[in-house]
């Protein structure tokens, strides 16, 4: 199996055209599909060329026609999306909701195209074995989209735990708080999100929602893996039926011990995703909300305020990551675009050389797979009050 280089593929890895993708859900009303829509074409790697963005005819229609997409190649479903489109594209985009991306998922892959899906892949270990099992029979593409791994100064922090800069990594707490389940409307009256996050099934959607991303944050930074879990797990805001806040100790492989809290109820946080991470030589902290700076600190005594343009910085600098020059921040939507960027060159290598081009940037069903079993682990400590082993 070829390899990849790890932080930058050169030119002559690149895909010679732009791939063809279409979306399957993504419609321009929906929470995520503009961001899909804007950062798969950022770096013009992927061309958008047909879809079903909306099971809603009228909404698939507009959404049609403001991602440029022409009447001609919009579908009304899955079904005709597939029997139209299999060999005129590269690859599918399915940013739908989590509890339809089974059946979606390996629908396209039985078909013989490339998914590329919105995390979380699944809502169960057994919807992810089935997917690894199809995978396993019949080859194929997959990527799962992890955008917060996309930022440049977390793809610096990896490279410096690489690197050595921070000794053994001894413990990481990272927690994700938001507030949407506990803010009112000025009429007193709970602001309530899309229907679907209104109901828990053998993983509560905040997991599904913000725990997954903890999960692979960890797992792409240090390579480790959860072995050990206990959590709590709690109700708190406007929405009884669900749970909304989640806290746990996790042990990991080569004995780093991880704290993580998720929660939709943390009145001030609209997405404070912070990271600390602490080493026998040195620590980092990074907070998503002012994600273009990385604090660093060594046994010496020094303190180091890294951006993009910081002498130090050995991947963070690179041109791909340099759309404008530091000091003009890039945020989330470019985060998103620069695993685009990632998942475009390992598809186009896939389909030069139909044979999967592993990439420390592109994950599939594998790190889905044990992220899952996280999570799983956490609802079983939550229930039954004590550590459960990650399978």
């Amino acid at each position: 199996m070829s390899q990849c280089h790890p932080y930058q593929l050169d030119s002559s890895t690149s895909h010679s055209r732009k791939l063809r993708v279409a979306f399957l859900g993504g419609a321009y009303e929906s929470a995520v599909g503009r961001v899909h829509r804007i950062a798969v074409e950022m770096d013009q790697k992927f061309e958008l060329v047909a879809g079903c963005f909306s099971r809603n005819l009228e909404t698939n229609r507009k959404s049609a026609l403001r991602y440029g997409v022409v009447p001609a190649r919009t579908y009304s479903d899955l079904d005709e999306l597939l029997g139209c489109e299999s060999s005129q594209i590269d690859g599918i985009l399915i940013p739908t909701p989590t509890n339809q991306h089974k059946l979606q998922v390996m629908r396209c892959l039985a078909a013989g195209i490339p998914v590329i899906c919105e995390k979380a892949l699944v809502t169960s270990s057994e919807e992810a074995a089935d997917i690894k099992a199809l995978l396993s029979q019949r080859g194929g593409f997959l990527a799962v989209t992890y955008n917060y791994t996309g930022y440049p100064m977390i793809r610096e922090l990896k490279h410096m735990i690489e690197q050595g800069r921070f000794g053994k990594i001894q413990q990481i707490h990272i927690e994700m708080p938001q507030e949407g389940f506990s803010r009112i409307s000025d009429n007193g009256v709970p602001i309530a999100p899309q229907d679907w996050r209104l109901h828990d099934g053998q993983i509560p959607t905040i997991s599904l929602d913000l725990g997954v991303h903890l999960h692979m944050m960890v797992r792409f930074l240090t390579n480790e893996h959860p072995t050990e879990i206990v959590a709590i797990s709690d109700t708190y805001g406007n929405f009884p039926q669900i749970i909304d806040n989640v806290s746990c100790i996790a042990r990991y492989t080569n004995n780093l011990n991880c704290s993580i809290w998720y929660s939709k109820t943390a009145l001030g946080h609209r997405n404070g995703l912070k990271l600390r991470l602490f080493g026998e030589s040195g620590s980092a902290e990074w907070l998503q909300e002012n994600p273009e700076y990385l604090q660093f600190a060594d046994n010496h005594g020094r303190r180091i305020i890294m951006d993009r343009a910081s002498s130090e910085v050995q991947v963070s600098n690179q041109t791909r990551y340099t759309r404008f020059k530091a000091g003009h921040p890039s945020g989330f939507i470019e985060a998103f675009a620069n695993y685009y960027y990632d998942a475009a060159d390992t598809l186009g290598m896939y389909l030069d050389k139909n044979e999967p081009c592993p990439s420390p940037y592109v994950f599939g069903i594998d790190e889905t797979l044990e992220g899952i079993h996280m999570l799983e682990a956490i609802v079983d400590s939550s229930i039954n009050k004590c550590w459960v082993n990650v399978k």
